[in-house]
């Protein structure tokens, strides 16, 4: 049975960089994915680029990951 993943988090490198931190620091595993990945080869952005880059987690641990960064985001806005 393979397991699904879900995007929980998308934004600039730096920010799902720390989300992704996070979440490791609560034991739950996730990757990043960039939207522009195989479309930018010589690393320069060209009109249209999306600088945002998801974070997806499996399935099973979404609800918990997604708690715990809107936790975290709903402490950084106070």
């Amino acid at each position: 049975m393979e397991t699904q993943s879900v995007i929980i988090f998308s934004g600039l490198a730096i920010d799902v960089n720390m989300v992704k931190k996070l979440l490791q620091s609560h034991g739950i595993d996730s990757y990043a994915k960039n939207r522009n990945a195989g479309d930018n080869e010589n690393g320069w952005a060209e009109q249209g680029f999306d600088p945002y880059v998801e974070l997806l987690v499996t399935q099973d641990r979404a609800d918990e990951a997604t708690a715990i960064i809107e936790k975290f985001l709903n402490t950084k806005a106070e």
